[in-house]
């Protein structure tokens, strides 16, 4: 049986992980190249599948979201990888979940904040908010004002 992945804490030794890296694609991962590397070959299919479980939604949403056509996916999913551009966007999303994890220190609270529409994304939920690379920056900004008390 497959255990669901469980995110390392901080007091665990050793902890490689880079801080950011989101965990649930990686594992524990030494450098950034790793990381690119891993991008450039084309991440496991199973990726997009892993990341909708994380936050919580339907296939189509999250397809949506990363502008994905479900054909496409479903080509995708019966060759086994992404290709380089899908592997960069499922890497953005999972980067600012495990942001948002590392701040909110709960899965559940991530998934509840993700969608829920908030004004300051024009009353977009932040994963429909970082559907394009400028957006995801915005809500990274937001995550890092919230991680430094400033709530507006």
């Amino acid at each position: 049986m497959n255990e669901p992945f469980r995110y390392p804490t901080a007091e665990e030794e050793p902890v490689v992980l880079m801080v950011e890296e989101p965990a649930v694609l990686f594992g524990t991962v030494e450098h950034r190249g790793e990381v690119i590397n891993r991008i450039k070959a084309g991440l496991p299919a199973a990726s997009f599948e892993k990341l909708r479980e994380e936050f919580g939604v339907s296939a189509a949403e999250l397809a949506h979201t990363l502008n994905i056509n479900m054909r496409t996916l479903a080509r995708r999913k019966q060759s086994g990888k992404l290709d380089v551009d899908e592997s960069e966007r499922v890497y953005r999303l999972a980067r600012l979940f495990q942001i948002a994890l590392n701040l909110f220190e709960d899965a559940e609270l991530v998934r509840r904040w993700f969608a829920s529409p908030k004004e300051i994304f024009d009353g977009l939920t932040p994963l429909n908010y970082a559907d394009t690379e400028p957006g995801a920056q915005e809500v990274e900004k937001q995550l890092r004002r919230l991680e430094h008390g400033v709530f507006y």
